[in-house]
């Protein structure tokens, strides 16, 4: 039997923290900051931990024991040492969450959503590292499953054939229609706006093929891309609204399909570290973000979960 008492010394905190697959790069001095940030809990076997149709409030590593999680009254996994949940609910602002229960007798550390959205804002390098991991296992599960990228993602159309040239004014409200800047000021996005560049692709261009390097991205204004993965037997479609390539670029890993403009596109194109820049100086933007990957992803498990498979961690 644990002991709700028991004291978790800080080394041995932020070496629970560092198992965590999603947390294991962080640097030292980093994973201190979320250890130190961290309240313990004790869960008495059959505990509920959090309850389904609730926001998660929480975020839950396992120190010792096991945690069993439920969407929609599927399981769609558990969690021992090492390993958490709560992660991605909280960073989609999942408004229904998960049923969690311990399996058996559990002591966590747990990091609240508004101690996580602070630690997040005051340090800029953990935020970093969670985009590019989440985008990273993104990637992972859409080759993984052979999904395609595009779907929930809605067209931002634009008025005309949206080949002109457009202003400062015209291109923050192209990017204000795309879903993943709704929330975001219109400072942070004439910034952005600023720094990106209209360009122009006729049919049959190569805009990168497989294994390129990814150090930018291109927010479609007009246009259709082919997008192929012979590898992983995949095939989508970007067009207008889709961020083509920043998924890569903020996981920093190769471009992992080929794309080639189907149809006369234009796009907004930046460097990849512009982004970033923005993120850093502007937490909404990064978070509204890491929003999207959020809940993409958890969309994926959902239907992994309908499918009987029940092998996924939440956060993992």
């Amino acid at each position: 039997m644990l002991e709700a008492a028991r004291l978790v010394p800080p080394l041995e905190r932020m070496l629970h923290l560092k198992r965590m697959p999603i947390l294991a790069g962080l640097p030292a001095r980093e994973i201190a900051v979320l250890a130190e940030a961290a309240s313990e809990r004790f869960f008495p076997k059959g505990a509920a931990v959090f309850r389904e149709g609730e926001p998660v409030p929480a975020v839950h590593v396992v120190v010792q024991g096991a945690l069993g999680t439920s969407r929609r009254g599927v399981r769609v996994g558990g969690a021992g040492p090492g390993a958490g949940v709560g992660g991605l609910g909280v960073f989609a602002r999942d408004p229904l969450g998960s049923e969690v229960v311990a399996d058996e007798d559990t002591l966590t550390l747990e990091l609240d959503a508004d101690t996580v959205a602070e630690v997040l804002e005051d340090r800029f390098p953990i935020l970093h590292h969670i985009l590019r991991e989440t985008s990273r296992r993104a990637i992972e599960l859409v080759r993984r499953y052979r999904l395609d990228p595009t779907v929930g993602t809605p067209e931002c159309p634009v008025s005309g054939d949206g080949s002109g040239e457009i202003d400062l004014v015209d291109r923050i409200f192209f990017l204000r229609g795309m879903a993943v800047f709704q929330r975001s000021s219109i400072t942070a996005l004439a910034v952005l706006a600023r720094a990106m560049a209209q360009v122009r692709f006729e049919p049959g261009t190569v805009l990168w093929r497989e294994g390129d390097p990814a150090p930018g991205i291109l927010l479609l204004r007009s246009g259709f891309v082919g997008a192929r993965s012979p590898a992983h037997g995949l095939r989508f479609r970007p067009g207008p609204g889709f961020p083509l390539g920043a998924l890569e670029a903020l996981a920093e890993t190769a471009r992992w399909y080929e794309a080639v403009a189907e149809t006369p596109v234009v796009a907004l194109q930046g460097d990849v570290g512009v982004l970033v820049d923005v993120f850093e100086d502007h937490f909404e933007i990064a978070m509204d973000y890491l929003a999207v990957i959020a809940q993409s992803t958890l969309r994926i498990l959902d239907w992994r979960a309908a499918q009987g498979d029940t092998s996924l961690d939440e956060l993992s």
